[in-house]
């Protein structure tokens, strides 16, 4: 697994989330289709949770995912490419390294998006389904976009646009890695 260590782990505000809604481990756990072991292993910082999860455990908890990360109170900030945080989730091809910086309330999440070649990629990539929208620009690569049993194939200079409460998956069918500018609404991370 490999999570980059810039990146704080929400584990810490799960759990105080948690407590100040005076939830208990199994109740958290039953709404959002995980097991309280995997939970308290999230709050404690030994395990990962995929995005999936992490949406339906904000969901539990009546917040954004954006809740579970900390960020500065500035209106303006920059992130410089010398300094852009990237994720990675265990069973995942993608590579999420976020252009935008991180507000708590952030309405718009900008990612440039790395998703190895078919040939090295995981077949775990799960579908998901959240609130909000989602645009796409593919830069290099040629993205699958699944939306239910429909298929995009998407070449560089090709966008799209949907919303993401249908579930929808990203693929890469090539031998090259793609590349894509995604705009998500609300931010992921």
């Amino acid at each position: 697994m490999f999570m980059d260590t810039t990146i704080p782990s929400p584990g810490r505000m799960i759990k105080e989330l948690r407590v100040q809604r005076g939830l208990t481990l199994e109740e958290v756990a039953r709404r959002s289709g995980c097991t309280p072991g995997f939970l308290s292993q999230l709050e404690r910082n030994k395990a990962a949770p995929s995005v999936s999860m992490l949406y339906a455990i904000a969901q539990a908890l009546d917040v954004k995912v954006t809740d579970f990360f900390p960020d500065g109170t500035n209106a303006t900030k920059v992130t410089r490419w010398t300094n852009r945080e990237s994720v990675h989730f265990e069973g995942s091809a993608i590579t999420y390294s976020v252009l935008s910086a991180k507000f708590s309330h952030a309405a718009l999440g900008a990612f440039l998006l790395t998703i190895r070649p078919a040939n090295e990629a995981l077949p775990t990539d799960e579908f998901r389904a959240h609130m909000g929208e989602e645009f796409i620009y593919v830069l290099e690569g040629v993205l699958r976009l699944r939306i239910g049993d429909t298929f995009y194939d998407l070449y560089p200079g090709d966008s799209v646009y949907f919303k993401s409460t249908v579930k929808h998956r990203l693929e890469n069918r090539s031998n090259q890695p793609v590349v894509a500018v995604a705009l998500i609404s609300p931010s992921l991370f």
